[in-house]
């Protein structure tokens, strides 16, 4: 991950762009219209199910709209990536034609910015779980504070329900859009698809580490001794 930082020395002229290969803006768009197909199917499940869940209750399945802003950083690991993800996925859920319209990319500025704080926190060098949950739960309580004035539920409900649902809403944005994240950036990159890039160079890094680790231990107890045999 420093590289990125060091090819964005190198090429500061470019500004946020030298930050990113080619293949990170191919990887990250692609990502992007396959999470923006996925957000556009979870909102025909959610007119067709999910809003006959009660407030606050409904905001248990929010979640799933906030995996564009950790899925994508996840595997780019670039300074913007949550918020490209994100918006770009809201974007292509929007084109195919949702329930909200131009609200769907408000709420992806709003989500993506709130995984970007995150991020930028850790300075982009750290994407363990608990900093992706945390990134999720940041993502879905900005989500519920939008939605309580775009929806007026400070009007419609008492402040105890509110807070619940913002507790929900960060709950489900930690662990659909969080865990869910990094179980699908882990598979993604076991199967080599995504070589060369931040979260392959990372995890070949922490194999290795393991390796010399088991290594180092196998050898405790087995250093030749004074006469030459193994002691």
């Amino acid at each position: 991950m420093n590289g990125g930082f060091d090819q964005g020395r190198r090429g500061s002229s470019g500004g946020f762009v030298a930050l990113w290969s080619t293949r990170d803006i191919v990887v990250a768009a692609v990502l992007s219209v396959v999470v923006g197909v996925v957000f556009w199917g979870w909102g025909l499940l959610w007119s067709a199910f999910f809003q006959a869940i009660p407030f606050p209750s409904s905001y248990f399945v929010v979640g799933m709209w906030m995996v564009g802003g950790v899925l994508v950083p996840y595997v780019i690991r670039k300074p913007g990536a949550a918020v490209v993800g994100e918006v770009a996925a809201a974007f292509v859920s929007m084109l195919l034609v949702n329930q909200w319209g131009a609200w769907t990319m408000v709420s992806g500025v709003v989500q993506g910015v709130g995984a970007e704080l995150v991020f930028a926190l850790f300075l982009y060098r750290r994407y363990p779980l608990g900093v992706l949950l945390l990134a999720g739960a940041v993502a879905g309580f900005l989500s519920l504070v939008l939605d309580t004035f775009v929806y007026g539920y400070y009007q419609a409900f008492v402040f105890s329900a509110i807070a619940a649902a913002a507790g929900i809403s960060a709950l489900s944005g930690a662990v659909l859009g969080g865990g869910l994240s990094k179980l699908l950036g882990d598979a993604l990159e076991r199967t080599g698809v995504l070589s060369g890039l931040a979260i392959a160079r990372a995890k070949q890094a922490e194999r290795a580490a393991r390796i010399a680790q088991r290594e180092d231990s196998s050898g405790v107890g087995s250093l030749p001794g004074p006469g030459g045999r193994e002691g």
